[in-house]
């Protein structure tokens, strides 16, 4: 099998300019008289939805916020040393098979 026969002669592995034909010049021409005109704009826009800026602000707020909440772990940190955290296995559970499920939804 050759592959030049199949794509007409031309070879997939050779480079080839590629020249501006009629229909960009023409368009070309047309947005100079657009814009002389004043009809088209000379910048680009950009339109955010509503729950774009929602998750700009949330990811912000994340950022904003410390990695640690030092009072919970120096609390937890207190119970483990003084023998009182009793952690509710079942609690545990339910929020570890809740979290699977809401994982796989």
């Amino acid at each position: 099998m050759d592959i030049k026969k199949i794509l007409g002669g031309a070879s997939p592995y050779t480079q080839s300019k590629v020249d501006k034909g009629e229909s960009s010049e023409a368009a070309a021409k047309a947005k100079a008289k657009a814009k002389a005109e004043g009809k088209v704009s000379t910048g680009d826009r950009v339109s955010v939805s509503a729950d774009a800026k929602l998750v700009a602000e949330a990811a912000k707020a994340a950022e904003a916020s410390p990695d640690v909440r030092v009072d919970r772990v120096e609390a937890l940190r207190a119970q483990v040393q003084a023998g009182t955290y009793n952690p509710d296995s079942r609690q545990i559970a339910q929020k570890m098979v809740q979290s699977d499920i809401e994982f796989l939804r």
